[in-house]
């Protein structure tokens, strides 16, 4: 139903009066409107990773290789089904550019239904994963300390899907500072609980890494609450409308977000499944090369949240002008994306290739003799994901634009060829058979990240370039 209703001000509008450069300086303030408060989100996101990083590496180098790779795999299948749901920001997009809110609304909750439906199989299977380690060859001790901090984090399943149903919708609407808040927010606290439940202050008891678990599912919850406080406070956000669509569900509207939102969480799935994938193999070089995998992925995963919450932004601004039927428009904020996301990645692969011991000095103590080894494959590892930077960020905001597009299984597919075809085949040949170790399983992952930046980049003119 057309409600008629004026689309929210500011980041989402029609098309700007001005011809040539003044239409790409609109767009880009519309695009970095949504995109700045969405980045800084994304980043604070990682900051709390960054800081249980932190906190846990005082208790040692095992329970660090624990909790990154225990984290890793938790989220790798944890965003995998948050980009299922992902599929909300740009069809509510795409309906506030055709003025109906009231299926927007009804969209975000359809959204949450499918969070509380994802999140008893997401349990369940992370309460397993730890059996397939011992299968695979790990050591039996650090197995164990996964799987502690695993049980632990897993309980914060339901928020984690929740809190990215309710991100969609506010993005959707240009929305974005609430979410920058709630996660800036969302450091402190985090830093609070581990502080408490790492190392037993404030009465709690000394929990090591299931202590950093439990304070990471205990934000999430806290975080979740946040979000949804503000939307039920919130009239313009419809949330009688919202919370109507988590009890009476449409089947085509369930449909509509499924069909777009499986091959979103597959592309997901697939590119940080390789990752975490490389991350396995990486584990089976030692404790010393795990540690070092996870201060560089740690990092480079900070860089890539710029880009990607300018993916973010560039998947709203595209569905938003093409459910306006403004296509040129539409292909004009894709332009501008791409270039943000290329130039500040020029500037991260800069600092990268400048200054990886300091930055590694930032996670653990570079001077001490017994982490000279993971300090010296850190540094070589930071070499690679410089010359990555460009390629990672490219690829990133290619994927979102064709996101606005409703545009995701063919990306899928090109995700699979390039991660997996190319990228972990080459991480295994060149890490394993060729003998070069952590940093040709790092190779890999450049090689990788090459192939899906080139196709998706075709891919986005393919679809998005207006016919001459």
């Amino acid at each position: 139903m057309q409600t008629n209703e004026v689309p929210p001000p500011g980041a989402l509008r029609a098309p700007p009066s001005p011809v040539g450069g003044g239409m790409i300086r609109a767009e880009l303030r519309a695009t970095l409107a949504i995109a700045a408060p969405l980045a800084a989100a994304n980043l604070a996101q990682m900051a709390i990773g960054f800081t249980n990083t932190l906190m846990v590496g005082r208790l040692g180098g095992v329970p660090l290789a624990a909790v990154g790779l225990g984290g890793s795999l938790y989220f790798t299948i944890g965003i995998t089904l948050q980009g299922i749901i992902a599929a909300v920001a740009p069809l509510a997009a795409q309906a506030y550019g055709a003025g109906d809110r009231t299926g927007a609304a009804r969209i975000a909750g359809h959204g949450l239904a499918l969070a509380g439906l994802f999140a008893l199989p997401f349990v369940a299977l992370m309460m397993t994963l730890d059996r397939l380690l011992l299968w695979f060859g790990y050591d039996a001790a650090l197995s164990a300390e996964i799987a502690r901090y695993q049980h632990a984090i897993v309980w914060s399943a339901p928020a984690l899907l929740g809190f990215a149903a309710l991100r969609s919708y506010l993005a959707a609407q240009a929305r974005t500072r609430p979410i920058m808040l709630v996660l800036v927010g969302g450091i402190a606290a985090n830093a609070c609980l581990n502080w408490a439940l790492i190392y037993g202050h404030l009465g709690m008891p000394a929990l090591g890494v299931v202590g950093a678990g439990y304070a990471s599912a205990t934000n999430s919850w806290l975080m979740f609450g946040a979000l949804a406080a503000y939307l039920a406070v919130v009239p313009a956000l419809a949330p009688g409308q919202v919370l109507r669509g988590i009890i009476a569900w449409r089947a085509s509207e369930m449909a509509a977000i499924l069909r777009l939102g499986l091959p979103i969480g597959g592309i997901f799935l697939l590119e940080i499944g390789a990752f975490s994938g490389t991350a396995v193999l990486m584990g089976l070089l030692g404790a010393d090369a795990l540690a070092a995998n996870q201060i560089v992925s740690n990092c480079t995963g900070f860089t890539f949240m710029v880009p990607f919450g300018i993916a973010q932004a560039s998947t709203v601004r595209i569905a938003f002008e093409r459910g306006g039927k403004r296509n040129d428009a539409a292909w004009r904020a894709a332009k501008v994306a791409v270039a943000l996301g290329v130039c500040f990645m020029v500037a991260a692969s800069i600092l990268l290739w400048t200054a990886p011991r300091a930055i590694v000095a930032l996670y653990i103590d570079a001077d001490a003799p017994s982490n000279a080894a993971v300090v010296a494959i850190a540094v070589q590892l930071f070499m690679v994901a410089a010359l990555m930077q460009v390629f990672d960020g490219l690829q990133a905001v290619a994927a979102g634009a064709l996101r606005g597009y409703k545009d995701a299984t063919t990306p899928m597919l090109f995700a699979a060829l390039g991660y997996w075809g190319v990228g972990f085949v080459s991480s295994w040949v060149l890490g394993f058979p060729l003998g070069f170790g952590a940093v040709g399983l790092w190779w890999g992952i450049l090689l990788g990240t090459v192939a899906v930046a080139a196709l998706l980049t075709w891919r986005l003119y393919r679809v998005g370039a207006p016919s001459q």
